[in-house]
């Protein structure tokens, strides 16, 4: 799941990077910023409704489905440098705070698939090495592709579990959602790996599209299904409502995504809308954050809008209301762990001699 664009390539060592208003700003390791204070003014806080915050700041089992998931890489026979870096990944809130409300067997399947997802994306994907090669015609007739890797190998294992009991059109449908995103994780590689050499990003919009293609919610919202004792109706998922709820989704997480990344981004000079959006605008840091955090706040409200067209009516589906409130808690957990997460926090953005730490206020 491309949601931290990968690790450092290199040692760099961050300098003062100055923006195209004039204005400067810093990006310092979190050490070098412990004793600065805090900009947490209102002009940089998201502001998220109550609804989509669950009572559950994070799931028991998330702990225990840690360990098993480690467990399994090893099994799988992932190379020492690969634990290392799953080690890091901090699984445990990874999965924990965005699917609070999963059984015990539930959260260690989530777990799994999410570790594995984002293990392989920054270790071949990113890397232009290998594309997704599990479809459809695989898992529902049980044959394996030729010549796996240890990773297609732990996604046949997940991928079997997750057919059995499902439709053919689910499996189908999830099969699908993974080799799209796989071509666009492919696409924004290949962007990345142009602005590597030559200092141009893809423009802000573009890049808004592949950050939102390649967040990884489409397959979510797949694999939040699979929580359920039975399945949503196919005429559901079709229509425009949901499907622009499930664009929603994606953008929502791609934007904090990249507003919590930010200085870590810069730090590992890749490409961020932060960055793109100043230079294509000519903000200053803070200006171009803030844009970032309306767009976001104003996705929310469109959201609850068609969430209730959606779920208006007596006789609307419980399991609608279900989906409705569960994609609401997935979407922000992922922005409430990677507020926290390490492989985020290791660097701060520094403007004025104050870090700059964009917050969340429900309202």
């Amino acid at each position: 799941m491309n949601k931290t664009k990968g690790e450092p390539m290199s040692n760099i060592s961050p300098g003062r990077i100055r923006s195209p208003m004039g204005g400067s700003f810093t990006i310092v390791s979190a050490e070098a910023a412990a004793s600065l204070p805090r900009d947490d003014s209102a002009r940089l806080q998201f502001r998220v409704p109550e609804a989509w915050r669950s009572p559950v700041a994070r799931n028991p089992f998330a702990g225990e489905a840690q360990g098993r998931v480690l467990e399994w890489f090893a099994a799988l026979g992932c190379t020492s440098e690969e634990l290392e870096r799953a080690r890091a990944f901090d699984i445990a809130g990874y999965v924990g705070v965005p699917f609070p409300m999963l059984s015990q067997e539930k959260t260690v399947l989530f777990a799994r698939f999410l570790s594995l997802w984002l293990l392989w994306d920054d270790m071949h994907v990113e890397n232009l090495e290998h594309r997704w090669r599990i479809g459809a015609e695989h898992v529902l007739t049980g044959r394996r592709p030729p010549e796996m890797t240890r990773f297609d190998e732990g996604w046949w294992q997940l991928f079997e579990e997750l057919a059995a009991g499902r439709s053919a059109r689910w499996s189908r449908g999830i099969c699908q959602a993974m080799a799209t995103w796989s071509d666009a994780a492919v696409e924004e590689a290949t962007a990345m790996r142009h602005y590597g050499e030559t200092g141009v990003p893809p423009r802000f919009e573009r890049q808004l599209e592949l950050r939102s293609a390649t967040i990884g919610m489409y397959v979510t919202l797949y694999l939040l299904e699979s929580g359920y004792e039975t399945e949503l109706p196919y005429k559901f998922h079709q229509q425009p409502t949901v499907r622009r709820l499930n664009l929603l989704a994606n953008e929502l997480v791609g934007v904090g995504n990249d507003i919590f990344s930010f200085a870590k981004d810069q730090a590992q000079r890749q490409p961020n809308l932060v960055s793109t959006l100043m230079a294509e605008r000519g903000l200053s840091v803070e200006e171009a954050i803030q844009v970032l955090i309306r767009r976001h706040d104003e996705a929310i409200i469109e959201f609850d809008q068609l969430a209730r067209l959606l779920g208006s009516g007596a006789r609307t589906d419980l399991r609608i209301h279900r989906w409705l409130r569960d994609v609401r808690y997935a979407t922000l957990g992922f922005s409430l762990w990677e507020a926290q997460a390490p492989r985020y926090t290791s660097y701060k953005v520094v403007v004025r001699e104050r870090a700059i730490e964009p917050m969340f206020a429900f309202v």
